[in-house]
């Protein structure tokens, strides 16, 4: 059956070449479908573009990768799903063909954002495997189901996905962006504000991920970003999958996120082995205030990276309800004691309907505080904070080791290329 994937993510700061897109075509490949992939993010006119790929190729099916509901920045907040919305009714009428919709965009509630858009079908976590079904029931002549679980299907462990075959790279990386890869769905962490935590979490096997790598060397891509949402949920999975990777010796550097627990040193040493030049620290004020995690766990792995020349950028969510002015002042002036290379401050804390937050929230609103955003699904955009961006500043002041998130638009890896006031500031 002929299938067009459409990425219709054309945010730009920066552009991120579309790895789910990359992954499905595989499979779908390998099933004996055609493929045809219509990546909208760098054209000037979407619509007529997309109208003119789908007559051309007349797919059955048509699926839609959306990555964001939204930007969650509240100072740069630009909302993606009405310019989807758009492109998935154009292109019913544009082919005819049913339309599904994927991507962790749906992790805010997949039938919510399905109806948004005007989808037939979502599918909610992998859909390597959950696509080709959808395949065979629509060859059968079945009615697609409004609602897919993907973790049901999950993905094939030992698969080595093609890479470069069916995006072309060369736009986005002339501007700024890099290759992603991915290790592992889901998250084995309980933060209440988040999307992914409590997801399955499903490894893949270390020689493929290896052998995946070795696939983007050969398309020429040095540099790449991890796209786990948390590289350390497991120590022994992660320093199992180094070692495949150092074993490889393949020459790349390559950006991460992890969380302040768990590591030790020779998750480090590993990691900079492997070609890891840099990471990303998820830390919140929440967490560190109910315990998962320690002021001395987050100082362990700013010194073991330093150590081992890792650059580290820290990304801090604070301000949720119920904290105290004084716990913040300590807490950044921690931070400004430490010196990673630098310290991304965001205080508006985007909620969502389905997480611990979220409910809580509906439940009960706080009664400090404010909330922005009135959509009872909070599919369009909700924030909750209640410190304002001079009450930031003041608490920042003239300190360069840190930035108040959605005030520019530059990414951690880029930050960290462009120079840091370094330990010694």
């Amino acid at each position: 059956m002929r299938v067009a994937l459409v990425n219709p993510n054309r945010y730009l700061e920066p552009p991120v070449i579309p790895l789910g897109i990359e992954h499905l075509a595989h499979y779908l490949e390998r099933e004996g479908h055609e493929v045809r992939v219509v990546d909208l993010a760098f054209t000037g006119d979407p619509r007529a573009v997309l109208a003119a790929e789908l007559s051309s190729c007349g797919p059955h099916l048509v699926g839609f990768s959306l990555r964001n509901l939204d930007t969650s920045l509240f100072h740069d907040d630009q909302f993606f799903l009405d310019e989807a919305a758009e492109l998935v009714s154009l292109a019913r009428e544009a082919c005819g063909a049913p339309v599904v919709v994927g991507g962790t965009a749906l992790l805010a509630g997949p039938r919510e954002v399905a109806e948004y858009v005007g989808a037939d079908c979502a599918v909610f976590g992998p859909g390597e495997r959950a696509l080709p079904a959808l395949l065979r029931y629509l060859r059968e002549g079945a009615r697609l189901p409004r609602l897919v679980d993907g973790w049901e299907h999950s993905f094939d462990r030992g698969e080595v996905p093609a890479r470069g075959r069916f995006v072309d790279y060369a736009p986005y990386l002339a501007e700024r962006g890099l290759a992603g890869f991915a290790t592992q769905t889901g998250c084995l962490g309980t933060c209440d504000f988040c999307l992914e935590a409590g997801l399955p979490w499903r490894t893949r096997e270390s020689r493929a991920v290896a052998g995946e790598l070795s696939s983007l060397r050969e398309t020429g891509c040095r540099e790449l970003h991890l796209c786990d949402c948390e590289f350390n949920q497991d120590l022994d999975t992660c320093k199992e999958l180094l070692q495949a990777v150092i074993a490889e010796g393949l020459g790349l550097s390559w950006s991460l996120y992890m969380k302040p627990l768990p590591h030790d040193e020779g998750l480090f040493r590993l990691l900079a082995e492997s070609g890891a030049s840099s990471i990303t620290l998820s830390v919140d004020s929440r967490s560190l205030l109910s315990g998962c995690y320690g002021l001395l766990d987050v100082q362990s792995c700013i010194e073991l990276a330093r150590r081992q020349g890792i650059r580290v950028a820290v990304d801090l969510l604070l301000g949720f309800p119920g904290e105290r002015d004084a716990e913040l002042r300590d807490l950044i002036d921690f931070f400004r004691g430490e010196r990673p290379d630098t310290v991304g401050v965001n205080a508006w804390i985007r909620i969502y309907k389905y997480t611990a937050l979220g409910r809580s929230v509906r439940r009960e609103p706080p009664r400090v505080g404010n909330i922005t955003g009135n959509d009872p699904d909070f599919i369009r955009p909700v924030y909750y904070h209640w410190l304002t961006v001079e009450d930031l500043r003041e608490m920042i002041g003239d300190d360069p080791l840190f930035r108040i998130e959605g005030l520019e638009r530059r990414s951690n890896y880029e930050r960290l290329r462009e120079g840091h006031p370094g330990p010694s500031a």
